[in-house]
């Protein structure tokens, strides 16, 4: 059975079968994000954990490590690595009933569990707020007109249960919304504001943890990113975007670590001169590219069409493959001399 969702709200369908899992006090229930999780996704994954925690067997498994800074959130060391321990992974796929896709709508945003999930008999639920959903599973919730996925996953537990969220899974919500929002800059509706109030109610500190997640990057991070503006970024004014790039050589040079880049994308927004940013990474195997754009410009598009990439209108992401950092500055180059429609005929409100 495949039931589809296309609003914020889970149907009633929906609620009756998580509620079913949730009374089988034997469920074993599986939670999760994306490769490389970010805010959003550990915020909803761990916000899930802390309620289904109290009535079944329940675990986040990562595709990959996510940043130190959201090792605070709560019970966050009890997610398991794939990477670090990949036969405990497994088995608690293998063993499960239900596996919640959080924040992503991909298979192969699963990372190496991508295949693990396909075999699975278990049920599988996604919660997603990406456009142009393609996992196959049993019950989805997919909705772009949202500001995050933990606005969608706040909708989800409040539908199972009006007293699901506490302080705890309160804190959790309120990363994925702060961060997927660049502090509430973007993407952001008067929903996404109701729901901050009502987390604000439940008694969260959103200065402490909005300290903890912005305020704690280490030096060399924040040497990294003045080597990136100095050094590694280039402004092509007639057509307003910004190309910043960095090398594994420079990463290795600013002891990268996993996280160090997070929002270095959204740096050179803040020129008024500048209306789409682009942070291109030299991975190992691949590199990654990160978008971001102002008002009604479209950068999901060239991510989507050039770089088999997803994502929103002004926030995506993409990847290139079988191209050294260099020839993939050229390539998007020329893409964006192609698609300069997309990028100067969007008038800046």
């Amino acid at each position: 059975m495949n039931i589809k969702q296309t609003n914020k709200y889970p149907t009633k369908k929906i609620v009756d079968f998580i509620n079913h899992i949730r009374e089988n006090k034997k469920s074993n229930i599986l939670i999760v994000p994306h490769v490389n999780p970010d805010g959003d996704a550990i915020g909803a994954s761990m916000a899930i954990y802390h309620f289904f925690r109290k009535y079944c067997n329940t675990n986040v498994v990562l595709p990959s490590a996510f940043p130190d800074f959201l090792s605070w959130i709560p019970n966050a060391q009890k997610c398991i690595n794939a990477k670090k321990d990949p036969q405990k992974a497994k088995k608690i796929i293998e063993n499960s009933d239900l596996i919640f896709i959080i924040d992503h709508n991909a298979p192969d945003r699963s990372g190496d569990l991508e295949s693990l999930i396909a075999d699975s008999n278990a049920n599988k639920l996604m919660i997603d707020h990406h456009p142009n959903p393609q996992y196959p599973v049993n019950y989805e919730i997919s909705c772009t007109q949202v500001s995050s996925t933990c606005e969608l996953s706040y909708n989800f537990l409040q539908s199972i249960d009006v007293n699901a969220v506490d302080k705890t899974v309160a804190e959790c919500l309120y990363v994925g919304l702060m961060t997927d929002t660049g502090n509430f800059v973007h993407n952001v509706h008067p929903d996404t504001f109701r729901i901050v109030s009502e987390l604000i109610d439940l008694g969260i500190d959103r200065d402490n943890i909005y300290d903890k997640v912005f305020n704690n990057f280490s030096l060399e991070r924040m040497q990294l990113l003045g080597f990136a503006l100095l050094n590694r970024t280039e402004v092509i004014k007639e057509l307003g975007v910004s190309i910043t790039s960095l090398s594994k050589e420079d990463l290795r040079k600013f002891n990268f670590q996993v996280g160090d880049s997070e929002g270095f994308v959204n740096v050179m927004l803040s020129a008024a001169e500048v209306k789409s940013s682009i942070l291109i990474l030299e991975k190992d195997h691949e590199i990654k590219l990160s978008f971001r754009s102002k008002a009604e410009i479209p950068i999901n598009t060239i991510a989507v069409k050039y770089f088999s990439g997803g994502g929103h209108r002004n926030a995506a992401g993409g990847s290139q493959q079988g191209m050294s950092l260099d020839e993939t500055i050229l390539k998007l180059k020329k893409v964006l001399n192609e698609e300069q429609h997309l990028l100067t005929n969007n008038p800046i409100l």
